[in-house]
């Protein structure tokens, strides 16, 4: 299973140094073919344990707030809560979100 701490870590570097890329401040005049690879091998853990959250990184619409949510229910899975339990209460959260609001209209 993933670290929360070393994704986390990894996930506000690259999108760092992806502004950084898109600004023109830094990795000047390379593709954005040359500067994903280059990322991948920098950021190989991201890449490797979970390739959706370094494309957001990469495209810039990595969501935080739902980022982080699930960290935190990543922690509480890592800390011996039970899988089922923590799957039910990201789910319920889901529901709240994007399937009531569609109920009300």
């Amino acid at each position: 299973m993933a670290e929360s701490t070393k994704l986390r870590e990894e996930v506000l570097s690259l999108m760092s140094e992806t502004r950084t890329w898109v600004s023109q401040r830094q990795f000047t005049k390379i593709s954005k073919d040359a500067f994903v690879e280059s990322m991948k091998s920098k950021f190989d853990y991201l890449y490797n344990k979970s390739s959706t959250l370094f494309d957001r990184c990469i495209e810039g619409d990595l969501n935080m707030e739902q980022f982080n949510y699930m960290l935190n229910m990543l922690d509480k899975v890592n800390s011996g809560k039970d899988y089922q339990d923590v799957s039910k209460e990201i789910g319920q959260k889901l529901v709240d979100i994007y399937v009531k609001p569609l109920l009300k209209e």
